[in-house]
């Protein structure tokens, strides 16, 4: 899971270790806390898993990039969607995640997964033709967020799509906290400063949406 404060590095936090790179995010827990919150039953039954990767519509040889990945939940259907000729960038700023993606990759026999180390304020991707870049109820944990997605609009293939997927305005785990809030319309206004459009709203969630953008 990614939660920045701009002006850290992960440079410093490789150097001081996990317990500086926790120092450095909003509401932060070790890797294997988050797990535990994250594949939590409940939790993972209401994410829709194999309905969001349906709605991305990828196509065998497609680069994706899952940004904070966390422990890795959809590294398994986005790659069997990509197909072994693709290849799905699993990004996270947070190491300790690494082990539970390759193992998950692995125990799949799936060989096109590849996890990426992101920074604060850049995903760091090693190719520039992503041509799908998921936010996965991840976004609302980004300080930067204007900031980072014109970072991100980088590394996206010129025909390629960005697409949230996040708790509409006054909704879910964190309505009470307004720093962790993400309505489409500051979306909208941070993406459209990126040079990106609107150009799917997927009906999945009575709580969620789902929005892809692509360059004007």
């Amino acid at each position: 899971m990614r939660i920045w404060r701009t002006a850290c590095s992960v440079a410093a936090a490789l150097v001081l270790g996990g317990a500086a790179l926790r120092a450095g995010q909003l509401a932060s827990r070790p890797a294997e806390e988050w797990t535990k919150t994250l594949e939590g039953p409940t939790r993972v039954a209401a994410l829709k898993i194999d309905e969001v990767v349906a709605s991305l519509r990828l196509r065998p040889g497609q680069t994706v990039a899952d940004i904070g990945a966390g422990s890795g939940l959809l590294e398994v259907p986005l790659a069997r969607a990509v197909g072994p000729k693709g290849r799905v960038y699993a990004e996270d700023i947070d190491a300790a995640f690494f082990p539970e993606i390759t193992k998950r990759a692995a125990d799949a026999k799936l060989t096109n997964v590849q996890t990426v180390l992101g920074t604060f304020t850049d995903p760091t991707l090693p190719v520039t033709s992503i041509d799908l870049a998921l936010f996965h109820d991840v976004l609302h944990h980004v300080e930067d967020r204007g900031g980072f997605l014109k970072t991100l609009t980088r590394y996206i293939a010129p025909a390629g799509r960005i697409v949230i997927v996040d708790y509409e305005g006054g909704q879910g785990p964190h309505k009470d906290q307004p720093e962790l809030q993400v309505t489409r319309q500051q979306i909208a206004t941070w993406m459209a400063a990126a040079g990106m459009k609107l150009v799917d709203d997927v009906k999945l969630f009575q709580d969620k949406y789902v929005l892809a953008y692509a360059r004007r």
